[in-house]
């Protein structure tokens, strides 16, 4: 790490899990959450002895954040405050006009289609890639060092590390930072097989704050056909510049079922960590409908590796037998519209009666630009965009997604653009790329700290930490000191 190290080990230090982005030349994350005093380490919290082992087995127990002693196939981390350029405004109303940097959707340049700004339908406020209503993103709330999900109108599901009892609170909120209404526990369960716990609040949440939706558990039984499927953890946690109680959500694979635990994996880049733990996995369901697959229990030191989650379906029994049948009507259709999307092997959308619809394709059908229903469903025949939907996928610097049935595509890199999520597009498109002229080891403009780290622009305020921008090192170049 850069010489942030330090005051990043006592921002963490007696945290739970968390959300995490950091920065490192192989492991960009983001931390989302410290912890208070008297809470120890990634998933395990010390009422006056040591935290309990909440490692798999086979992976190293939970300890301090990484050594500063960089990996040999790269730089150093460098602790980051991931402020990005500043987004387009995400005003209510759609923009008259693109931004500068996003060409009317009206043909092509050499490097092939523009993508324009598109609307986003009953879009959360932070971008996620499951199709949250806005009031379930404020159902992830927290402890004030871990992390829950409003899962009843009264219940909330989270860690048993957490060490929660019944002087413990419950905080949501509009806004992702510093939840304001907290709930209090009428009754604190642990579950005796799992870290698992159930807090039955003292009040119906749903009538104390009109809006919040619980996000209901995951009713399925979940097999090895779950393996690579995508799913999002949410929760609030210390982030990479040494702030926390903000609300983060990130996208990651399943890579692994086991017993009773389900593992994702961050893929060096991004992942949950100190400050989260007790937080959300969320997935799709055969409904279509989201659901809270696991809570978190422990995970990789770096907080950009594999993660642990306690699986709900496993434990479902336990659960409904506190919480009663989980029954969810007219489920609403969040961020997708009449037109669709393709997710796994289900087609999503939203019917007359603007409720979500699902159709499971089976028997050799695959989900796809259906012409004849003008948008995503399950198909028997030739799909003229091959699986890619209107979200899209970015391959490498290449973007590519469906329009109206028609594939379009565009190379990123040759134009000096980067390929990546854009919510004003509603999936991925091409962006200036701010590291064309920006390597590593970065600059400062002014106290400011300026660098790129795997095609992702970083920055860091030094004068906000009361430190000078200034050349380091050759390894770690210009920054905070």
């Amino acid at each position: 790490m850069r010489p942030l190290l330090p005051l990043l080990v006592l921002l963490v230090v007696g945290c739970e899990a968390e959300l995490l982005v950091y920065k490192a030349a192989d492991n960009e994350g983001v931390l989302h959450d410290p912890t208070p005093p008297g809470v120890q380490e990634w998933g395990g919290e010390e009422p006056g002895g040591p935290p309990p082992d909440q490692s798999q087995p086979g992976e190293e127990p939970p300890g301090d954040p990484p050594p500063a002693t960089p990996p040999e196939d790269g730089p150093p981390d460098k602790p980051e405050d991931e402020s990005d350029p500043p987004p387009p405004d995400e005003g209510g109303d759609e923009p008259e006009q693109p931004p500068p940097d996003l060409p009317p959707d009206d043909g092509g340049d050499m490097c092939g289609d523009f993508r324009g700004v598109a609307a986003i339908y009953n879009g959360t406020p932070t971008p996620t890639h499951l199709p949250l209503l806005e009031g379930q993103v404020w159902a992830v709330g927290s402890f004030n060092g871990c992390s829950g999900a409003l899962i009843a109108p009264t219940w909330v599901l989270t860690a048993s590390h957490c060490g929660l009892g019944n002087n413990a609170s419950f905080c949501v909120d509009r806004q992702a930072q510093n939840p304001g209404t907290c709930f209090g526990a009428r009754r604190v369960v642990n579950n005796p097989r799992g870290d698992m716990t159930l807090m039955e609040l003292d009040r119906d949440a749903t009538v104390a704050f009109p809006g919040l939706i619980p996000i209901p558990v995951f009713t399925d039984q979940m097999d090895q056909s779950w393996i690579g499927r995508t799913a999002e953890a949410g929760g609030f946690g210390q982030q990479e510049n040494g702030g926390f109680n903000e609300r983060e959500f990130v996208a990651e694979p399943i890579v692994s079922l086991s017993g009773d635990t389900l593992t994702v994996d961050g893929e060096g880049r991004h992942g949950v960590c100190f400050g989260d733990s007790g937080g959300p996995v969320m997935v799709i369901a055969a409904d279509g409908t989201v659901r809270v697959a696991g809570a978190l229990s422990n995970g990789d030191n770096s907080c950009v590796g594999r993660d642990n989650f306690t699986r709900v379906d496993t434990h479902l029994e336990w659960i409904e037998s506190y919480t009663g049948p989980t029954v969810v009507d007219g489920a609403g259709c969040g961020e997708i519209d009449v037109v669709g999307r393709c997710m796994g092997t289900a087609a999503l959308f939203c019917g007359a009666d603007d409720t979500l619809q699902t159709q499971r394709c089976e028997n050799g059908q695959a989900c796809g630009w259906d012409v004849g229903a003008g948008g995503f469903r399950c198909l028997a025949g030739a799909d003229p965009c091959g699986g890619v939907d209107t979200f899209g996928t970015c391959e490498g610097a290449t973007a590519r997604w469906c329009d109206a049935g028609v594939l379009k595509e565009r190379d990123c890199g040759e134009c000096d653009e980067a390929c990546q999520i854009v919510p004003e597009m509603g999936g991925v498109g091409c962006q200036s790329n701010p590291c064309a002229d920006l390597d590593y080891l970065g600059r400062c403009d002014g106290d400011v700290a300026q660098w790129c780290d795997e095609g992702v622009y970083k920055t860091q305020d030094c004068a906000a930490e009361g430190q000078r921008c200034e050349y380091v090192n050759d390894r770690i170049g210009w920054f905070c000191n």
